[in-house]
């Protein structure tokens, strides 16, 4: 095909600042630093579900994303796994609680409030962790507990309420075939965005999908994660989780 250079020339002035911008994007997204996620653990979970634990089984489900760093500690681990050094290198902590939230030294969870209030780091509260100090801490003390529970297995129906949100991207309606459940009334502050509510056969319901702005930090609550039953290995709760942590971190 025979091109005449002189129309071919302005052409490719025009074309030449789109391929570029294109050209840097890329390269930026490509450059972009990966968000440093750490998951804490208590440590005690049920091996029925979970033989190596319920932070594997997080740590499986975030290191398969190339733009997450997974980290890990455990109550048991020196300064109870919330090192100073350690939570000035994370972006976003996930953290998994149910039974020891005393056992959490005061001086730690206000380290972790503080750094979410400052903007330094976001929380991601999965299951019982809505009882855990550095939640109630940025909940201003709120009891933080739901109006009722029972652990007997029976499907958990998640509505995706706020499809536009970050979080649930990827994400429609689902359902868990063995779970626990929770109930309204959840002693919560008002959160700013509702993004999954939970249903069951019985006519219970709990707001599962949460989000505050908190000082400078971002904090997000997502219900589900019981240890009995292996609901972190269900695809949309891995997904619900992993936009979490990147919305939590206030990337894109």
């Amino acid at each position: 095909m025979n091109v005449d250079r002189r129309s071919f020339l302005p052409r490719l002035v025009l074309v030449a600042p789109f391929v570029a911008a294109f050209v840097g994007a890329s390269a930026s997204a490509q450059t972009s630093p990966p968000v440093r996620v750490r998951i804490w653990c208590e440590g005690e979970t049920s091996t029925s579900a979970y033989p190596e634990g319920v932070d594997a089984a997080l740590a499986d489900g975030l290191s398969r994303r190339p733009d997450l760093q997974v980290t890990r500690g455990r109550l048991g681990d020196p300064h109870a796994g919330l090192r100073d050094g350690d939570l000035d290198a994370t972006d976003v902590l996930v953290w998994w609680g149910r039974a020891r939230h005393d056992e959490v030294p005061d001086e730690r969870a206000q380290a972790v409030a503080t750094r979410v209030r400052e903007g330094r780091m976001g929380l991601v509260a999965l299951y019982a962790s809505c009882g855990s100090k550095p939640f109630r801490l940025l909940m201003n003390s709120m009891p933080c507990e739901p109006g009722s529970w029972r652990e007997d297995g029976r499907p958990e129906f998640v509505a995706v309420k706020a499809p536009e949100h970050p979080i649930a991207a990827g994400v429609v309606p689902f359902t868990i075939l063995k779970s626990d459940m929770f109930s309204e009334p959840f002693a919560v502050p008002e959160p700013e965005t509702i993004v999954f509510v939970s249903n069951w056969e019985r006519g219970e319901s709990v707001r599962s999908g949460l989000t505050w702005s908190v000082g400078k930090g971002r904090v997000v609550y997502l219900r589900t994660g019981p240890e009995s039953f292996p609901v972190l290995f269900h695809p949309s709760v891995r997904r619900s989780i992993a936009n979490a942590v990147v919305w939590g971190a206030r990337r894109s």
